[in-house]
């Protein structure tokens, strides 16, 4: 059960929403009826901040689901244009965009699971964790 200090209040509950969304906080601190200081402190509060990261996190994992979706879309159009009857040039320039974007994928994808594996070396007890004497 969290503390009576982690829970936020149906206004905090709101700015947390409207924070996440990339309002502006004086929009926020006029919508609320309250002044930009008293957002200020509600932000430094740790289960605010923590409220508006994780919202944010699972904003920009929808929005990377919807462009992925789009993306696929797209690629399957580029496809059927370079092996339709279309004009030569629109052809040609289809193919182009397939191979140039096909390879930025691959590359991001490599680099994203080095990344991972990194990551996860990094995590203390993993073999291959150095804790650096600082």
């Amino acid at each position: 059960e969290p503390d009576e200090s982690d829970r936020l209040s149906a206004a905090e509950v709101r700015f947390v929403a409207m924070s996440a969304s990339g309002e502006p906080m004086d929009s926020c601190a006029a919508a609320l009826g309250v002044c930009s200081r008293t957002l200020r402190r509600w932000k430094r509060r740790p289960e605010v901040a923590s409220a508006i990261a994780e919202l944010t996190r699972e904003s920009m994992a929808t929005a990377k689901s919807t462009l992925a979706n789009a993306a696929n879309k797209a690629a399957r159009e580029l496809v059927s244009l370079a092996e339709s009857a279309t004009p030569d040039a629109s052809r040609v320039s289809a193919a182009r965009a397939i191979l140039e974007h096909a390879e930025k994928f691959v590359e991001l994808a490599e680099i994203s699971d080095r990344l991972a594996e990194l990551e996860q070396r990094l995590q203390p007890g993993q073999p291959g964790f150095k804790r650096k004497g600082y």
